[in-house]
């Protein structure tokens, strides 16, 4: 069989998906370290790139489980390892920080389009990890450590339908990611188009036997967008000098059908939105202490025009945000401690935003123009008490960690948190925590003055006459905000047994208690229309007309939750027969004749090439070593990942009115509120470059006692399952070498919602009203999509 590339590109690409490079260059991308043995996921030596100082990972990722996920974007690898990201803190949107080599980035859009070809391993910090780099230790750390050579050219094609078939999307990337001694440049173009769907299309009434409408459900939607990043060795920074340059553009449009006027005509809404970033990332190592600034810019404009029944001018919206921001950090061991070396680090962040809103509805107009500087100073300091190090030591590794915060805005003045935490790791398999820590969260200025938008004919269900209604929904910003006071306390354990290879366990405790907490009402009940009347707009007769759903300070609100966490994988079967035989005739030749010259292919003395083997032509010749562990890894792999969050406390004290809410106990103020229980899963099967993953997301049931009578609301649980099946040609050698084309190529069939599953709300008389249908909540539904990428 002819090879129409190197056996050695052929071989490393078989092993662990890496940068197969063509014949024509005259470098391979063969990592410095031994990538090819990184077949074990939760243990291995600490790399140059890794979180500098003692601190372990709770979960290590090699190459080739990395190549076994099926994914080939960096967003896709994070969802595959999302039940072992999320914080047990359980605060804002439970995403990691990412860390690219051990260094802060700038923005997510700088390393979006890292292919996962590029990434050698993954590490997985706990939260207080985070403070290290000047972050609260309410996010776990994500270390992405990618490979020191790699060039690689991508496109990728997709194809989907959802909405009962009625939604057809397209989607189009090309990317670029480029990485030597020197430094790194990814960048990437996107465009994206999906048709609307309307009540029509659905078949969807909101009153009994009634004709369905026009009215929008799911917009038609335009995406495009380009990012990247520009990343350089500078020797002049000083020791690992790096400079960066990042930039990130979006432009997105959207129109939705609201009704038809008297004359017939569509009456819409169409919404534009243009988005630019640009920063500058400067970092350099001065005596083991690590500097760190970025310098970041950016602009935001948003447009709603929306057509008027009565034949006026278009009702319209318009948003402008403009701000800079600078954040330095220093960072570095302490050394002289008793017990051994610390670590500190002090960060120093400068910002000023300004919004600029308006708005015209009818002869109704207003204006907001509002801006904010902030200035913060924080800083976090590690001591270790106690090491296994020290001779006779029976506790361990411990050590404390405090930190705090001081800071000054424009608009609320100044305000500190501080937060102090214990790390105690007995031994190699178990490491326990516990932290408590007081912050301020301000509000965003589009909360504060996004300008206000009106919902025509909005689709609300009435608990209080039990009807569902179409009304003017009010949107927007809200002046009258106030900081939320946080308050997070967090007892956890991770365990990873010496004897089970591959398993990892955790358990987390967090009580949260946050003052003058922000959200929405999305049910008007009893308690809640007692306590914000204003929001409610009623006729004189009781008829909900209007409704406002701006965010507000709520009240205080405490939780207490419990999660457990769970990842375990195991490989399996052998590396292809041919390869093995290769190596095998290559073993025994060398045995044979020792002594003899050195081939053109550059295999071991006396060894005559197997059948079909050609050296690449220009090409640096194959390492026979590479060859060899390339035989030795194993056909394939699965794993499972979940992580299971019980809720035991959650009460609001509302604002207003000093009622207390329970809101596990039917007080909810909205359909998302009040389950106790939610599991996040992902697991997947691939053998030898064909595989899938199953993805599934639970959340319990729950309950609203609205207040009015006995009219309640019961929304049950629900489960999502996600399912993709994929060929990926990375772990295929006989194919790359029969059709060299499809190196690199993968297909991938995606069912998102594999059950057509949706929350089902019902009232207390088993009816669902016709504002919680089901294809009104979630109108996507069950989507497929067909996608096909190749890398060049």
């Amino acid at each position: 069989m002819k090879l129409a590339t190197s056996l050695a590109s052929t071989a490393l690409c078989v092993s662990l998906g890496l940068p197969n490079l063509s014949a024509a260059q005259s470098t391979p991308a063969v990592p410095q370290a031994d990538p090819a043995m990184e077949v074990v996921v939760v243990r291995g030596s600490r790399l140059p790139e890794s979180v500098p100082g003692d601190v372990k990972p709770e979960l290590v990722v090699g190459t080739f489980e990395i190549r076994t996920t099926g994914a080939t974007t960096l967003p896709e690898l994070l969802v595959t390892l999302l039940p072992q990201t999320q914080s047990g803190v359980r605060r804002g949107d439970n995403k990691p920080i990412l860390l690219v080599n051990g260094r802060r980035v700038a923005d997510f859009s700088e390393i979006r389009a890292i292919p996962v070809r590029a990434i050698r391993r993954v590490e997985v910090y706990p939260e207080d990890v985070a403070l290290r780099y000047g972050f609260p230790a309410d996010q776990k750390v994500v270390n992405l450590i990618l490979f020191g050579k790699f060039s690689i050219t991508g496109i990728t094609g997709g194809i989907g339908q959802s909405a009962d078939a009625e939604r057809e999307t397209y989607d189009v990337v090309l990317d670029s990611t480029k990485i030597d001694t020197n430094g790194r440049s990814v960048y990437s173009f996107d465009a994206q188009k999906a048709s609307g769907v309307s009540e029509e299309d659905l078949g969807l009434s909101l009153s009994p036997g009634g004709i369905p409408s026009i009215r929008s459900i799911l917009p038609e939607t335009e995406t495009y967008r380009f990012s990247g990043a520009i990343g350089r060795t500078v020797g002049r920074l000083g020791e690992q000098g790096y400079a960066t340059l990042g930039v990130d553009a979006q432009s997105e449009t959207s129109q939705s059908i609201l009704s038809r006027a008297s004359t017939g005509a569509q009456l819409a809404r169409d919404y534009e939105a243009t988005k630019a970033k640009a920063s500058v990332t400067l970092e350099g190592i001065v005596k083991d202490r690590r500097w760190n600034t970025i310098v970041s810019a950016y602009s935001e404009d948003e447009a709603t025009r929306t057509d008027r029944a009565d034949g006026r001018a278009r009702d319209r919206t318009n948003q402008q945000l403009k701000g800079a921001s600078f954040d330095g950090t220093l960072a570095g061991p302490v050394p002289g401690l008793p017990a051994g070396t610390g670590a500190f680090n002090v960060r120093t962040q400068a910002s000023t935003e300004k919004l600029e809103s308006d708005y015209q509805r009818g002869l109704q107009a207003g204006a907001e123009d509002i801006d904010r500087t902030k200035l913060e100073l924080s800083g976090s300091f590690t001591i270790p008490l106690a090491s296994r190090k020290t001779a006779g030591n029976p506790l361990g590794d411990v050590s404390l960690t405090l930190n705090g915060a001081l800071a000054s805005s424009s608009d609320f003045g100044g305000s500190g948190g501080w937060g102090t935490g214990l790390n105690w790791s007995p031994n190699t398999e178990l490491q326990i925590t516990t932290r408590y820590s007081t912050s301020e969260k301000l509000p965003t200025l589009e909360q504060l003055g996004g300008p206000q938008t009106n919902i025509p004919s909005a689709s609300v269900y009435d608990a209080r006459t039990g009807q569902s209604v179409r009304l003017d929904e009010t949107r927007g910003g809200n002046g009258t905000l106030l900081p939320e006071q946080q308050r997070d306390f967090i007892l956890g354990a991770t365990f990873a047994p010496l004897q089970i290879e591959g398993l990892n366990l955790s358990l987390t405790y967090a009580r949260n208690k946050t003052e003058d907490y922000i959200g929405s009402i999305g049910v008007n009940t009893r308690a809640a229309e007692t306590a914000f009347s204003s929001r409610y707009q009623r006729t004189s007769a009781g008829t909900l007309i209007g409704q406002d759903t701006r965010a507000l300070n709520l009240g205080d609100r405490e939780t207490e939750t419990l999660s457990f966490g769970l990842s375990y994988s195991r490989n399996f079967g052998q590396a292809p027969q041919f390869l093995r035989d290769i190596v095998a005739k290559v073993q025994k030749a060398q045995e044979e004749n020792p002594d003899a010259t050195t081939l053109p292919g550059g295999l071991p003395p006396g060894i005559t090439p197997p059948p079909g083997f050609k050296p690449p032509p220009g090409g640096t010749p194959p390492d026979f070593n590479q060859l060899m562990q390339a035989a030795k890894i194993p056909g394939g792999r699965w794993n499972i990942g979940l992580n299971y969050a019980y809720t035991l406390d959650d009460t609001l004290i509302l604002k207003n009115s000093g009622v207390k809410l329970d809101l596990l106990e039917g007080d909810a103020l909205d359909t998302e509120m009040g389950h106790r229980h939610q599991l996040t899963l992902d697991g997947g099967l691939n053998y030898r470059g064909i595989g899938g993953r199953l993805a599934a997301v639970w959340k319990g049931e729950s309950e609203i006692a609205t207040g009015y009578g006995a009219e309640r609301l019961f929304v049950e649980d629900q489960a999502t399952l996600d399912l993709s099946l994929f060929a990926s040609t990375d772990l295929m050698p006989q194919l790359n070498m029969a059709v060299p084309f499809l190196n690199g190529a993968q297909v991938r069939f995606e069912i998102n919602n594999l059950t057509d599953s949706a929350r089902k709300v019902t009232n207390s008389a088993g009816l669902v009203p016709t504002a919680y249908q089901s294809a009104l909540l979630e109108p996507e539904g069950r989507s497929f999509k067909l996608s096909l990428k190749k890398q060049f």
